[in-house]
């Protein structure tokens, strides 16, 4: 069910905040992002109810039918008509959808989960509705657009003697607040991008990238240069004495200080400053490429995995560290069952998630930690290849004895902490 996104007869509360001609691309945005879902679902038929004329919006492979006149319980009632069963019936209003979630949601009603299911709003509204066989009577009677629609609809559902099924509860896109944290939920949808130029501005961003650092004067131009758009580089200066942090700020980098020095200090600071949804993290050494974050983030952007690890080549690797590396990957198997072989230094995962996990290495333990924790969390844990170059100057880690036998101890730490909780457990 949509409406054709013509300013002024669409998301009309989005205004004053935005104008009706940009409230409308916002509308366009949320129609396209969710006409691109149901594109990609598993659903025989694809069905677009419209009110106004088809644009290049709508993808191909879809049955266009016009709206009926009257009010919209009838036009609801109306579109099941050219529909069969079993179908679910979803809105606009939702671009976060996933073709996941609608093939979940429509398995609820086709594989006997219910003869009816009902996915609430959070306005008290609903923004899905299935059935096993088309019910077109199940709108009469049910007020539309109110704080109690959905409670009413599910009332009338009963009624009907259908067993119902929850879907999901998600939140509508009416207001600048529904706007602006659809945009957060969903960071790489076409509405988020929109919503970020019209109502976020400029500092807003879909991934911040922590870049801890400790006189990476040299690197840092190539890395800064190379982040890519979306992307905002939260560069934590580890009392750096070769002018990093000012070279930073010059380079456009937001520039956080932490005067407490270890890798897991300036991590944590880093997570803490940013802002963004999703958080990633990789060295400022120039090792690493900035092009290579879309990659590495885009399994937690669009909720296939709560963490991401990049697997460097093991050949990149020096052979004590390749050897450390193949020890660490084997205890994180044994602790917490994730199929790591890499420890590597480019990660991502949701901010609030990592704060949640409670972190407490601030040295060089806080990558093992990370991985362990979210293990034992039971997060869906994955590993992408990332090409790994000769770093510009000297390791602060193993580039030092000093640094490797840190190193060593924290990690070992680490191990003894984990196989501790694995026994409670």
């Amino acid at each position: 069910m949509a409406k054709a996104p013509v300013p002024g007869r669409v998301k009309t509360r989005l205004t004053p905040a935005l104008t009706a001609a940009e409230a409308a691309e916002v509308a366009e945005s949320s129609l396209a992002d969710t006409l691109a879902a149901v594109a990609a679902c598993g659903a025989e038929r694809r069905i677009l109810a419209l009110d106004g004329e088809p644009g290049p919006w709508l993808p191909e492979g879809f049955e266009v039918v016009e709206q009926v006149e009257g009010p919209f319980g009838e036009r609801l009632a109306a579109a099941w008509a050219a529909a069969g069963g079993p179908g679910l019936q979803i809105g606009m209003d939702t671009p976060q959808v996933t073709p996941g979630l609608l093939d979940r949601c429509l398995a609820t009603v086709a594989e006997g989960g219910g003869e009816a299911a009902l996915g609430l709003a959070e306005d008290g509204g609903w923004w899905a509705i299935g059935f096993a066989a088309p019910r077109p009577e199940a709108f009469a009677g049910v007020p539309m657009s109110r704080s109690d629609t959905g409670r009413r609809q599910h009332r009338r559902l009963h009624e009907l003697g259908l067993a119902v099924a929850d879907l999901p509860v998600l939140r509508d896109l009416d207001e600048v607040e529904d706007a602006r944290a659809i945009a957060t939920l969903a960071p790489r949808t076409r509405t988020a991008r929109r919503v970020r130029e019209l109502l976020l501005g400029a500092e807003a961003a879909a991934v911040d990238v922590v870049l801890p650092v400790l006189n990476e004067r040299e690197a840092l131009p190539w890395v800064l240069e190379r982040m890519p758009e979306g992307y905002r580089p939260i560069v934590v200066d580890n009392g750096s004495d070769d002018g990093s942090a000012a070279l930073a700020a010059e380079l456009g980098a937001k520039v956080v200080p932490e005067s407490r020095r270890g890798f897991g200090a300036a991590c944590y600071t880093g997570l803490a400053a940013a802002k963004a949804p999703v958080v990633a993290f990789m060295d400022c050494d120039a090792s690493l490429d900035p092009g290579d974050l879309p990659g590495v983030c885009a399994p937690v952007l669009d909720g296939e995995a709560d963490l991401v690890l990049g697997a460097r080549p093991p050949g990149s690797l020096a052979p004590h560290s390749r050897i450390a590396n193949r020890y660490l990957a084997g205890q994180v198997r044994r602790h917490c069952g994730a199929n790591a072989t890499d420890i590597g230094p480019m990660r991502a995962a949701r901010r609030e998630a990592l704060l949640d996990l409670g972190i407490t290495d601030r040295r060089s333990g806080w990558p093992l930690e990370m991985v362990l924790r979210a293990g034992a969390a039971g997060w869906r844990i994955a590993e992408l290849p990332v090409p790994y170059r000769p770093r510009l100057g000297k390791s602060k880690v193993t580039g030092t004895v000093g640094g490797t036998l840190r190193a060593v101890k924290d990690m070992r730490a680490q191990l003894v902490r984990a196989r501790r909780a694995a026994r409670e457990r």
